[in-house]
């Protein structure tokens, strides 16, 4: 890529958040404080502005977690730390529903220093490996509405899956002056390698997610994935252990407050680390999977 600084890239990304206008918020704030009075529409709402915004905008994750192998009866172990972010692109629609496109990017690192990791040698399998960077863009984008999250390209090829779904499969709860938002992660069954899990729980606080004059809501929060086997770290083979992930998520205000070395090794290898991937040309890795399973539509 041409060489320029972290710091014009990083001018250039803000300016192109800037020139984004910003739309009026699909509906107005519910009524009541409480989750449990809230409608479907208003529970959109409450989730869109914790997980992203009610405005057209951009909102950065950073992510950062350990991920474990166990192989029963033995107690998981750590084998290494990561260092992500998820850049996502928020668009409010119509009749009260929000697209996302998303941008993510994580990064491998030692367990005991945190540093970017060249080979890694997998203590279960004893096999070493190269811990590629996981990179993966979302074009054609994730919808919020009352069915709660769906993928625009997972309903091309299964057009009645998220029916089945409804906004209150996500848990929210009011704790003290905060609000809890708890979901699983599914996929139509072609697409799941078991044993496979996911769920999240994030964060915000009330009077911070109630108030409209707040644009852009702090949030954190935490989750866990299993998963058959990784490749990426010498599990391979589902016989020989399986994968866990704990990860946590911060909802950050710029790029600036990544981590130093891992925003400059993003901006240095990847040249479209900052750019909505709403234009990307060619096969998302979504678009691969499906067409592996044998199930993409065309």
């Amino acid at each position: 890529m041409p060489a320029f600084s972290r710091r014009s890239a990083l001018a250039a990304a803000g300016a192109a958040v800037l020139a984004v206008p910003r739309a009026a918020a699909a509906v107005t704030p519910p009524a009541s404080a409480n989750p449990a009075a809230w409608t479907d529409t208003e529970r959109v709402w409450a989730l869109a502005r914790q997980a992203g915004a009610v405005t057209e905008q951009k909102v950065i994750w950073r992510t950062r977690g350990v991920l474990y192998a166990f192989k029963f009866p033995e107690s998981p172990l750590p084998l290494v730390r990561f260092q992500g972010s998820e850049q996502q692109w928020w668009r409010p629609q119509g009749d009260g529903s929000f697209i996302r496109t998303k941008s993510f990017l994580t990064f491998f690192t030692d367990y005991e220093t945190d540093e970017m990791l060249e080979t890694f040698t997998n203590p279960i399998t004893g096999k070493t490996s190269v811990p590629r960077p996981n990179f993966n863009r979302v074009p054609d984008g994730q919808v919020l509405s009352t069915r709660g999250w769906s993928h625009n390209i997972i309903e091309r090829a299964f057009p009645d899956y998220y029916n089945q779904f409804s906004i209150r499969d996500i848990e929210m709860n009011v704790i003290a002056d905060s609000i809890s938002f708890h979901s699983k992660v599914n996929w139509p069954e072609p697409l799941v390698r078991r044993p496979y899990n996911q769920d999240n729980t994030h964060f915000a606080r009330l009077a911070e997610l109630m108030d409209p004059d707040v644009d852009w809501v702090p949030s954190h929060g935490a989750g866990q994935i299993l998963m058959p086997e990784m490749p990426n770290v010498g599990m391979d083979d589902p016989e020989l252990g399986q994968v866990l992930w704990h990860v946590e998520y911060y909802k950050v205000p710029s790029l600036d407050d990544l981590p130093p070395k891992y925003l400059e090794r993003a901006i240095s290898e990847y040249d479209n680390y900052t750019v909505n991937p709403v234009n990307d040309t060619g096969e998302s890795r979504l678009e691969r999977r499906l067409k592996r399973a044998g199930v993409w539509p065309g």
